[in-house]
């Protein structure tokens, strides 16, 4: 309001006017519920010098801040913000000064755990893509002798059965029933094997679907076994790719009974740092635990996972993470596919050095390498890893991988079958198929000219239930061609890996 020009005790009588007005402005606002802090006046109308040709000499300062709330001129209260403006104003000093509860929350946490998980399990959506997934790589029977063709019968009763016992908490695995089959590096040897019945297959996979997206994006970007969109050519590869950069020397490890020596303390440790839904760990502790049928004893195991269930190789990558990491740390450079993986250095001592240091680690977990088979070498000398042999800097198949494929083929072609020659190239060609879309990536076009002319001539004594070289002219290559056999040139992939050594 506008002063000038009035007498003095006119002007003071108007300003104490206008002071009261501003209170009586502010305490209705605050009974109106718009704000609740009153709003201060302008400072220009409050402390205005008086003007024109008045000699009064200007009044002092309020001291209304010292007298405190209701005491002096409202409009010389100190300015307070708005409801609005307070909360912003509380929210910042809370990101300032962090209390307790706010710095514990696990918002804040880049690895919280995750709660209630089961209801994901048992939803029938995911029991069925887990069901899918199950009859997609076949398998045996369980101790229930429940076959896949069996289960798909009455598919929607099982899953049905499956979904409401999770649902009520009485879900209990069966015990696995034990074979046994060759090793693969020594065939005289027998490896332990644990097969599941059908629905505990069905409800480990169920499992795995939902809490694998949890594990996979922290697990290392050298393990590449038993993993979305990773394969073994991408590990081969990779060791390719470091032995161009001049990491030559590599130690070859193997893990002495890996499968059977891991420690379900150690396990179930690695699952509970990620999880906190009890029904999901008690159903990974009642996997573990599992018993096994074997000369019809069942017995209780105390370490180990059973090789041949949907979770064991999850498990075996769960805890051989902590190896990646301990390997990375340190600055090595590895590869590794399940429980196989090599380390591999620039000289012989960093490799020496390497070797003592995955023994330290192996042995916090539990675990230990096997000493015969664990070595130091190189590329030139030649190592084995995934079937495939380095040596000479090229890349081949292994013998061992080549006396497997040759004992398969004398299985399916053996003459003594009552089959004719159309229902053995029926089961014949997707063996080839695949063993040439594994291996064909390297330099094995000798290897696998030798085995096409091996395969065909076992085709001819099947047909003629002899072995003659008389027998290639009556029965012809482009005849064989014909009948439908495929060849292991023909189905190699495109991918090519190849070594070229780098001084």
């Amino acid at each position: 309001m506008a002063v000038s020009g009035l007498e003095p005790g006119v002007r003071r009588q108007v300003e104490a006017e206008g002071s009261n007005r501003c209170g009586r402005m502010t305490r209705k606002r605050n009974l109106g519920g718009r704000s609740n802090e009153p709003e201060a006046c302008s400072q220009s109308d409050a402390r205005e010098p008086p003007v024109g040709n008045s000699t009064a000499e200007p009044e002092p300062p309020s001291r209304h801040r010292e007298d405190g709330p209701g005491k002096g001129d409202d409009c010389e209260t100190k300015p307070k913000l708005g409801f609005m403006q307070a909360m912003k104003a509380a929210k910042r000093a809370r990101k300032r000064h962090p209390g307790h509860a706010r710095a514990a929350s696990p918002r804040r946490d880049p690895r919280r755990k995750a709660h209630s998980l089961i209801d994901k399990v048992y939803r029938w959506e995911n029991l069925v893509a887990a069901w899918k997934r199950v009859r997609a790589n076949k398998g045996a029977h369980g101790l229930d002798r429940v076959t896949i063709r069996g289960f798909e019968a009455d598919l929607d009763t099982h899953l049905r059965e499956i979904q409401r016992k999770l649902m009520e908490r009485r879900y209990t695995p069966q015990p696995v029933r034990r074979v046994y089959i060759p090793k693969a590096s020594d065939p005289k040897k027998r490896r332990p094997l644990g097969i599941p019945v059908v629905a505990d297959r069905i409800v480990q996979q169920a499992i795995l679907q939902v809490v694998d997206p949890i594990f996979d994006p922290e697990m290392s970007e050298r393990s590449f076994g038993f993993r979305k969109g990773r394969k073994a050519h991408h590990a081969i590869a990779t060791a390719i790719q470091d032995a161009k950069e001049g990491y030559r020397h590599v130690v070859d490890a193997d893990i002495a009974s890996f499968f059977d020596q891991i420690g379900h303390d150690v396990a179930m440790s690695r699952v509970r740092a990620r999880i906190a839904d009890g029904r999901v760990l008690y159903l990974f502790e009642a996997f573990l635990k599992a018993g096994v049928m074997e000369g019809g004893v069942v017995t209780v195991p105390v370490t180990g996972t059973p090789q041949g269930g949907v979770i064991s190789p999850w498990i075996a990558n769960l805890v051989l993470d902590d190896l990646d990491k301990a390997l990375e740390a340190k600055g090595l450079r590895h590869v590794r596919y399940a429980d196989d993986f090599v380390v591999l250095c620039r000289s012989r001592e960093e490799a020496v050095e390497a070797l003592a240091y995955v023994k330290e680690v192996l042995g916090e977990l539990g675990l230990s390498l096997h000493e015969t088979k664990t070595r130091l070498s190189d590329f030139w000398k030649g190592f084995e890893f995934l079937g495939h042999r380095f040596r000479c800097n090229c890349l081949g198949i292994s013998d061992n991988a080549i006396e497997r494929f040759k004992g398969r083929i004398r299985t399916l072609t053996r003459r003594q079958q009552g089959r004719n020659v159309d229902a053995v190239l029926q089961d014949l060609n997707p063996v080839l198929r695949g063993w040439a879309r594994y291996f064909g990536v390297g330099e094995v076009t000798r290897t696998m000219t030798s085995l096409d002319g091996w395969i065909r001539m076992r085709i001819r004594a099947f047909k003629f239930k002899r072995k003659c070289h008389n027998d290639n002219w009556r029965l012809p290559n482009r005849r064989l061609a014909k009948w439908g056999l495929l060849s292991l040139l023909d189905c190699r992939p495109e991918l090519r890996l190849s070594y070229v050594r780098v001084e």
